[in-house]
């Protein structure tokens, strides 16, 4: 049976409750991840922060279908909004979720989840809720292959 620990990405970025939501988008950004798990200082998984959460509390409206005049009045009130919330706690904006896999799970139960669930991405931890890791759709596709594979040799 394959199992998490062999496909999963082990080398990320975190924050902590109590960093600012700047040091969030800086990570975000150097990272190129939209999502980043929240950690105590034990590195516990305790949630995740989502860029959507932080764009949520700085634009007013969703941009939808705006001519050009309304869309840089809604970029310079993001910009003016993100001077007030980029110094509070990521607790403030982050998901308290437990959605994590460990990374003794089976491989099909990443599947499961991703293809049921519309994931993208799992955080990863071991059996004590200890930060591992995370495992990405590209990584459900090369245990797929590597299935493919094994079926195709028999």
């Amino acid at each position: 049976m394959s199992k998490v620990k062999d496909y999963m990405i082990r080398t990320m970025n975190s924050v902590a409750p109590d960093d600012n939501i700047c040091k969030a988008i800086i990570l975000m950004y150097r990272s190129e991840q939209s999502v980043l798990p929240v950690v105590d200082h034990q590195n516990q998984f305790v949630g995740t922060i989502y860029s959507n959460n932080i764009l949520k509390n700085i634009i007013p409206e969703s941009f939808g279908f705006l001519d050009s005049s309304r869309l840089f009045y809604e970029v310079n009130e993001a910009v003016e909004n993100l001077k007030y919330v980029k110094d509070e706690s990521v607790e403030k904006y982050m998901a308290h979720n437990r959605d994590a896999v460990t990374e003794d799970s089976e491989m099909k139960k990443v599947a499961d989840i991703m293809l049921n669930n519309k994931e993208s991405l799992l955080f990863v931890t071991n059996e004590k809720g200890f930060l591992r890791g995370f495992i990405e759709r590209s990584n459900l596709l090369h245990y797929l292959l590597d299935e493919a594979q094994t079926e195709d040799s028999n």
